[in-house]
């Protein structure tokens, strides 16, 4: 399999596309004032524990509290738990996240649980780690078994084990990266060793391990040195946690439009993985990337309810609070013999479209897929063979159950973060919150990238942007620092003129 990574660097945002066999399947974005919280590690205080539920919220400096469970307390002089090696799973910000997420949580499946008001008390100061970020209306999921993600290895500064990826196979490398974690492990800390240190020297994992010795040393001065709900700890940028998380042997080609993002990247390479040097390419191209690969079609495509197939049949994907709903419709296709035939056929196309509209949406939670209703048993057995099989090429955790009593299909996948429609789509109030449309901020960073295209595509002195006074009004406010950056950043002026005759998510850009 052929995959290619596209880094699209602004000032105001950063958006990464990950394409195989020359198709768009996972799009992340990280937007400057909204930057994710996992990882991150705080000075919290316990706002209330919270005994019938064995959990705490814990102030952590952010509008919501943060969600903390009695297991994802660190014990302290708690007795070893089983060993990690057939189960230990890494703590990385990348597609596995969720499944490669919470070693903590995992191990803490193992041992005793105490009362969580034997643990915590209100008003107690702790040091805490994002496990995952606020999705709508609940606020972040926190730990106190704290990981420090590095290239090779996850340092783990409460537990005393050596574990392995699950990923990694092999049994002779396998018990061959374990020996080395042991005898590299520090006295009072654990390792797991991660699926990238495959084929990678003792030298090697030293070396990282020293790297996340210092980190963790600084992040224990800064905790001694700060005040309750403060942070700590920062996690990586997106475009450098691409660089520890994302790149495996699978990517050959990363390309990178933004000469800055550029730079830092190949810096971080040549420190820590050398090999992966020689993959990135810097993009000048006056067409953005996105645009080249057919990446926003792409993503324009996914905020949409309907999909359509290329039989003529199509995917009604509805999002709600409780579950994805997917509809599988035959629509026009009807080359086939018979309602069997013509079902089947249809099944087996949407099972491949609905994958990759998983990945690419980010849906996680219950899925219900309502598949084309068909009477023969080897036809639904076939239909879930082929949809197993090609989930195997998301990494995100997923679980299929069988058909339902009602001839549904039902499987969950983990929920990693916002998903793709939460993070791009507002409720639509025109329509009394029946449907979507994009967000005044999403609409006024399409803006920037036009901007920034016709910059880059025709000469000109400065520029005109017109549209809606309430996008106008955006840019003039909340967005005014990006617009003094875009500035900055394209030595160019840029002038805004309102027209209240505009539709609010159009806008025009004037060469000057």
């Amino acid at each position: 399999m052929s995959v290619e990574l596209l880094v699209n660097v602004s000032p105001f945002e950063t958006r990464i596309a990950r394409i195989e066999n020359g198709l768009a399947e996972e799009v992340y974005i990280e937007r400057e004032r909204e930057r994710g919280l996992k990882g991150n590690i705080y000075k919290g205080r316990v706002q209330r524990v919270i005994p019938g539920i064995q959990a705490a919220f814990v102030d952590i400096g952010l509008e919501k509290s943060g969600f903390l469970y009695a297991g994802d307390i660190a014990i302290p002089d708690v007795p070893d738990a089983p060993s990690l090696d057939e189960d230990a799973e890494e703590t990385i910000d990348s597609n596995e996240d969720e499944e490669d997420n919470d070693v903590a949580v995992n191990t803490s499946r193992h041992r005793h649980i105490p009362p969580i008001n034997t643990l915590l008390r209100d008003g107690q100061e702790i040091l805490v780690q994002v496990s995952k970020d606020p999705i709508a209306s609940k606020g972040p999921r926190l730990t106190s078994l704290l990981s420090i993600a590095g290239r090779y290895l996850v340092y783990l500064p409460d537990l005393r084990h050596v574990g392995i990826a699950r990923r990694l196979e092999g049994k002779e490398e396998r018990q061959r990266l374990l020996d080395i974690g042991e005898k590299i492990r520090p006295e009072k800390a654990g390792l797991i060793i991660r699926t990238v240190a495959e084929g990678h020297s003792e030298e090697e994992l030293k070396d990282d391990l020293a790297f996340l010795e210092r980190l963790w040393a600084g992040i224990e001065k800064r905790n001694q040195q700060s005040h309750a709900a403060c942070n700590v700890h920062t996690e990586l940028n997106l475009y450098l946690r691409v660089m520890r998380d994302y790149v495996d042997d699978e990517v050959k080609k990363i390309h990178i439009d933004s000469k800055e993002a550029y730079q830092s990247m190949k810096k971080f390479a040549r420190n820590f993985m050398p090999e992966v040097t020689k993959r990135l390419y810097y993009y000048p191209g006056e067409r953005p990337v996105f645009d080249v690969y057919g990446v926003e079609e792409e993503v324009n495509r996914a905020l949409k309810r309907k999909v359509s197939l290329k039989s003529g049949g199509h995917l009604v994907i509805d999002q709600t609070e409780a579950l994805i709903a997917v509809d599988v419709n035959s629509g026009s296709f009807v080359r086939s013999r018979n309602m069997e035939e013509t079902g089947f056929k249809t099944n087996l196309e949407a099972v491949h479209e609905l994958v990759h509209q998983l990945r690419l949406r980010n849906l996680g939670g219950i899925i219900v897929v309502d598949f084309i209703d068909m009477q023969e048993e080897e036809n639904k057995a076939r239909l879930l063979e082929v949809l197993d099989e090609t989930l195997k090429r998301d990494k995100t955790k997923t679980h299929v159950v069988q058909y339902s009593a009602l001839g549904l299909v039902e499987m969950t996948r983990k929920r990693t973060r916002d998903s793709l429609g939460r993070m791009l789509l507002e409720p639509c109030h025109r329509c009394d919150s029946t449907g979507y449309r994009k967000s005044p901020t999403t609409i006024c960073y399409q803006l920037f990238r036009e901007v920034v295209a016709e910059a880059r595509a025709y000469p000109c002195e400065k520029l005109m942007v017109i549209a809606h006074p309430k996008l106008i009004d955006l840019m003039l406010g909340e967005e005014s620092e990006q617009v003094t950056r875009l500035e900055g950043f394209l030595g160019k002026q840029i002038a805004l003129k309102s027209d209240a005759q505009m539709d609010p998510e159009h806008f025009e850009v004037a060469l000057l």
